[in-house]
């Protein structure tokens, strides 16, 4: 089906993974003033950049980490980074400790826009705390948010070079695979409903970068819930299954009726990886796309 080909030396990531190092504190004279506009729309206005961070969106929350890793003041239990392990933990990511966040008198808070969590982000507006209001879902929207983060944290010429490495990295892979044929990809968010990922999330960008096709980059929304009848139908090549927290270091499932008569489960041609790496569209995704293209193009079958 697909031979395996030697792995070119230019197939790594140099440019980008150094900055995503944490960036210590600049020092000199501070802005008198910064604003952008959040995905609502609203204009987010600091007087002074900010100093203590607090965000419940885990890939802003690596993007913060990797613009100035010391302006957090917390984080979720979602949030498993090693560097963040000594910061309190507020719970959930929907619904955090209202309490204990007031305590540590943040001075910016990164939220959803999204209606489960409304009521949190209106709470904290509530009490003069300035609120950016997030909605991630492409690449294009990673670039974005790193420059709009940059200019409330005074990392803006920092930011700028995160998106050029990321750029150039997400270009290194995908002239690595250029003029290859494609690769049916069935990419699973989770198994029981099945769910996958549709046109125009950064999954599907990572898929066409690593020189792969989502096999359903014709759903109709985004993270559709789709059957296992319509899988076996659409018969992808591979495999790729997120590994969530807490989730055993196998697939038993791919054992079940179903799932078992796939070709690529027949085959083994599938991948499990991490889902803090693939779920989330941060400043990684380009770590995300070397590693599908790697196994996609480079590893033996």
């Amino acid at each position: 089906m697909y031979k395996q080909m030697p792995r070119p030396a230019f197939l790594v990531l140099p440019a980008v993974l150094p900055l995503l190092a944490s960036c210590a504190p600049v020092d000199g004279a501070k802005p008198s003033g910064l604003a952008v506009a959040d995905d609502t729309g609203r204009t987010v206005s600091l007087s002074v950049p900010a100093e203590r961070v607090f965000s419940v969106v885990p890939s802003l929350t690596e993007s913060v980490t990797a613009l100035d890793r010391s302006v957090l003041v917390a984080r979720t239990r979602f949030d498993l980074a090693p560097e963040l392990a000594h910061l309190p933990s507020l719970g959930d990511a929907i619904r955090p400790n209202l309490e204990a966040l007031v305590r540590l008198e943040p001075d910016l808070v990164i939220s959803w826009d999204d209606p489960d969590q409304r009521t949190f982000a209106d709470q904290i507006g509530a009490l003069g705390i300035p609120v950016y209001r997030a909605n991630v879902q492409t690449i294009a929207d990673v670039r974005s948010h790193l420059r709009r983060l940059g200019v409330l944290l005074d990392r803006g010429e920092r930011a700028e070079a995160m998106v050029d490495s990321l750029d150039q990295a997400l270009a290194r892979v995908a002239a690595a695979v250029q003029g290859r044929d494609r690769v049916a990809v069935y990419y699973s968010v989770w198994h029981d409903p099945p769910q996958t990922t549709g046109p125009g999330t950064f999954i599907d960008e990572v898929i066409e970068y690593a020189g792969g096709r989502n096999v359903f980059g014709d759903a109709s929304n985004a993270w559709p819930l789709v059957s296992l009848e319509a899988i076996l139908q659409r018969n992808p090549d591979a495999l790729v299954i997120a590994r969530h927290t807490g989730d055993q270091p196998a697939a038993p499932w791919l054992d079940r009726p179903g799932w078992r008569e796939l070709e690529a489960v027949r085959t083994r041609r599938y991948l499990l990886v991490e889902g803090d790496l693939f779920n989330r569209p941060g400043p990684r995704v380009a770590e995300a796309a070397l590693q599908l293209a790697r196994f996609l193009h480079f590893e033996p079958e």
